[in-house]
Parts: C-alpha cells; sequence; structure tokens
C-alpha cells in the first residue's frame, strides 16, 4: 500500500514498529512524500505521537490506513493465555488505539469540511472463523464489532467514512512469520492440521498485490463501502455466515419472538 500510495502521486507517511525496514523507500521518491515514523500500535502515547508529527509535518491526514496485526496458528485449547494475550495486544487494542486517535483527529484537526477516510484491515475470519487460528480469529471479530458500533456512533456532519477490509488468506510474510503451535495430542489429524497445511505460502492463492490494488481503487470512491471482501475465500466465508445465521432465524423465530414482556 505504501510503494501504490506513493507511485500515484500522494503523500505516505509510513508507520512501523521497525522503520529501517522501510528505509529503501526515501530516496525513490521526492523530498516530502514520504515520512517514515516508528510506531508501536500498543503504545497509545507512540500514536498519539505519530499522528501529532503528521499534522506538524503536512498539516492534515486524509485517508489512514489501520493494517498492524500478527497471528498465531493453534487450537484454541493448545494456546498459550500470554501469546494470546500480546495478539490481542496488537490485533484489537493496537487497531482500537489507531482507531480513536484517527477519529478525533479527522473530526478535531481535519474538520468536517475534510473529514477523513479510515480503512480498518480486519479478516475474513472476523466473519466466519477457522480452525486453528482461533485467537486471530476472535481478534478480528472484536475489530469487526468495534468497528461497526464506532460506524453507528459518528455523527453524519463529522463527514468521516469507515471502510473493514475482509481479505481471505493472501500470499504474504504473516504465513511464515506467525507463531504456530503443534497441536495437543487429542487433536492430531484434525481440521487443525489442514490449517497448518494450508498456511503454506505456495498453498495459498491470494495475490495481496491484486487486493491492495484493489482496496486502493474503492478507497478512492466518494462513498464507501463498509464491508470490502477480498479473494473468492472471502466470499466463501461470507456466506457461510450469512447461510447460518439466516437458517438460525428461520429456525428459531418463533421461539425468539416469545421473550417479550406480555405487557
Amino acid at each position: 500500500m505504501t510503494e501504490l500510495v506513493l507511485d500515484n502521486g500522494d503523500i505516505c507517511i509510513a508507520t512501523s514498529i521497525d522503520p529501517p525496514a522501510l528505509a529503501d523507500l526515501v530516496p525513490k521518491y521526492p523530498k516530502g512524500r514520504v515520512l517514515l515514523l516508528e510506531l508501536d500500535v500498543t503504545k497509545f502515547e507512540d500514536v498519539v505521537v505519530a499522528f501529532k508529527t503528521a499534522q506538524q509535518t503536512y498539516g492534515y491526514v486524509d485517508v489512514v490506513f489501520n493494517n498492524a496485526g500478527v497471528a498465531i496458528a493453534a487450537e484454541v485449547e493448545g494456546t498459550p493465555e500470554d501469546t494470546a494475550r500480546k495478539l490481542f495486544d496488537v490485533n484489537f487494542w493496537g487497531s482500537a488505539n489507531v482507531t480513536k486517535e484517527t477519529i478525533r483527529f479527522f473530526r478535531e484537526v481535519n474538520g468536517s469540511e475534510r473529514g477523513g477516510k479510515l480503512l480498518q484491515m480486519t479478516s475474513m475470519t472476523g466473519i466466519a472463523g477457522w480452525p486453528a487460528l482461533g485467537y486471530y480469529a476472535a481478534s478480528k471479530h472484536a475489530v469487526e464489532g468495534l468497528t461497526r458500533t464506532l460506524v453507528q456512533e459518528l455523527k453524519p456532519e463529522w463527514n468521516i467514512q469507515v471502510m473493514m477490509i475482509e481479505p481471505g488468506f493472501m500470499r504474504t510474510p504473516i504465513l511464515t512469520v506467525s507463531e504456530r503451535f503443534d497441536p495437543l495430542p487429542a487433536y492430531a489429524g484434525g481440521v487443525g492440521d489442514r490449517t497448518r497445511l494450508g498456511l503454506q505460502p505456495q498453498q495459498v492463492t491470494g495475490d495481496p498485490q491484486k487486493a491492495i490494488e484493489s482496496v486502493y481503487i474503492v478507497s478512492q470512491n466518494d462513498k464507501l463501502p463498509l464491508h470490502l471482501p477480498m479473494g473468492p475465500d472471502a466470499i466463501e466465508g461470507y456466506r457461510s455466515a450469512i447461510e447460518e445465521l439466516t437458517k438460525a432465524a428461520d429456525d428459531w423465530e418463533a421461539l425468539a419472538k416469545q421473550a417479550v414482556f406480555n405487557d
């Protein structure tokens, strides 16, 4: 996304917990077009400083791509609690930190005339879940729930738009750097093993370059969708979740409607 934004002539404030990893971008573009900032999203004060630096340098920010994330491959029962909590610190609390400061910045710095767009990276697993990715999926469900609620709270006059990007599996480094834990004996040969095999890069067909190009194009629209699936497996996840909820609504509608006071 950073390279795509810059190649299209825009200014990019590229944040990373490891800024040297992006340092090779600076000499490729005219001075002032790219600003590298160190940012640990789990530290709210870091987020505040990043936005303050952006304001001091450019005056405003039009689009925020809230993208930090990590993953764990393990069954729910076999995931160490301390590891799961660290994942939530990044995937949920980190995302929430950026989200809150983004909204404040758009409202109070940009103002209603400029407003702003928040691109919220979630996941197809935040819609449908996935074996051996339980805590990752849970963190993305949490981001989805927080974001859907936030959207209801925003006042229209603030001119702030939010889009949740919900990709399926993409061939990115997260596949190889994610923490993995062998299954407990009881889970050996289960569906989690298929997930572990399926997370091998050569098994994943999702093209992140094509996906992010599509995201960039949609982000230019005057009106953003709240949900943006990416990849055929994301569509499958959508349809599976829709079918599951529709069946539950049909099967239990009569019973559910009885749970009210008769007066």
